[in-house]
């Protein structure tokens, strides 16, 4: 109403301004006819501005809010459904949504469509849609995530007083090996699997009963195993990485088993799978772990449970062609003898959520190799 009434005056203005100069005979100055012409294009520019905005904020989906970390290819920030269209667009209440420059996104753009192709497997992180925004001037490319109100693997592993319970860590360690089966039936290798990038979820029962979800995150590093030409640099996180893939860039299904026996020793011992000296050079560190015959210090059976130790070994072989696959460990004595019964009670309590989404999984951890470093034969 208030547009209507300001184009109206001005133009009543231009019309009594052009009256009052032809009933003196002259003509109206060119500046004065061009600041009214300037003034009355202005006000349709802001009313159109205005309108598409309205459109725009009437077609959201989701709504932006707290950032919660960045990283090399964007940032992470919790997302909320709007409740026009919630039921409409079928998104949970709160999400999680990755973003990037839309002229920086094909890093995250690939780890949609991975998303996508292993969207059948609930142990793995469920992405919703992708979405284009512009914000503060920027075009950005985001897709929407499962909030993990437990936050990531590596918190839970730092805040915890006491080390995991083996039944936990076995709780875990199952979901973790189902996600990996999964995809290396598609035929991909994660390539960087480790506490970081597992996502814990709450799940409460019917009969009140609740437990804890652990799923893989963060494809970011995935690779086709078949695809040798995909295999010439360095990926994932050395403290983590199969030696093949340190010594070799080989990235094969068992190098993510490797991985998988770095973090069950992290959940076990509450320490990270190597120890080094602070004074250790980045060679000495890749050709330890690369080269040498060293395997990660496994605890004894007085420490851990026999299954453990053993489930332990069969993860930490150098060769991978002697190592076990996923689907071996699936029916290990660690994994099927404790997971019988995992669920909680509510009267027992839980541990308290937290306001994150595994934010570790956006920057680089626990010593990534630097390229001068870079270990190809030994």
């Amino acid at each position: 109403m208030e547009n209507c009434k300001h184009n109206f005056v001005v133009s009543l203005s231009y019309t009594i301004t052009s009256l009052i100069y032809r009933a003196l005979y002259i003509s109206p100055p060119c500046n004065i006819i061009l600041k009214i012409y300037i003034s009355k294009h202005k006000t349709r520019e802001k009313e159109r501005e205005r309108e598409k905005e309205k459109e725009e904020r009437e077609m959201e989906f989701w709504t932006r809010g707290e950032k919660l970390g960045e990283g090399s290819f964007g940032f992470v920030s919790i997302a909320r459904s709007t409740s026009r269209h919630q039921q409409a667009s079928g998104l949970p209440a709160l999400m999680a949504v990755k973003s990037a420059k839309e002229s920086d996104s094909k890093s995250l753009s690939k780890e949609k469509d991975l998303l996508d192709k292993f969207n059948g497997c609930a142990s793995i992180l469920r992405c919703f849609r992708e979405d284009y925004t512009t914000e503060n001037g920027q075009q950005l490319y985001n897709i929407l995530l499962e909030y993990a109100s437990g936050g990531c693997l590596i918190d839970r592993i730092a805040t915890g007083r006491k080390v995991m319970p083996e039944k936990m860590v076995s709780h875990y360690t199952k979901s973790i090996l189902t996600a990996l089966s999964h995809i290396h039936k598609l035929g991909y290798v994660h390539c960087d699997v480790k506490p970081h990038n597992i996502l814990l979820f709450k799940h409460t029962h019917d009969d009140g009963d609740w437990e804890e979800e652990a799923k893989l995150a963060d494809f970011g590093s995935c690779v086709i195993f078949a695809d040798e030409g995909n295999n010439s640099d360095f990926r994932g996180t050395v403290l983590y990485a199969a030696p093949e893939s340190i010594s070799r860039q080989k990235y094969v299904p068992e190098s993510d088993v490797w991985s998988l026996g770095c973090t069950v020793l992290h959940m076990l011992t509450g320490n990270s799978p190597w120890t080094f000296d602070k004074h250790v050079t980045a060679k000495d560190v890749l050709f330890k772990i690369g080269c040498s015959d060293a395997i990660p210090e496994i605890p004894t059976t007085k420490k851990i449970s026999k299954d453990a130790h053993d489930f332990l070994e069969r993860c930490f072989v150098k060769d991978p062609t002697a190592r076990w696959t996923a689907d071996m460990l699936l029916n290990h004595p660690y994994i099927k003898n404790n997971n019988r019964h995992h669920r909680r009670h509510h009267h027992h309590g839980h541990l308290s959520s937290r306001f994150s989404h595994g934010i570790h999984s956006l920057v680089p951890h626990c010593f990534h190799v630097p390229k001068s470093a870079t270990v190809h034969a030994c």
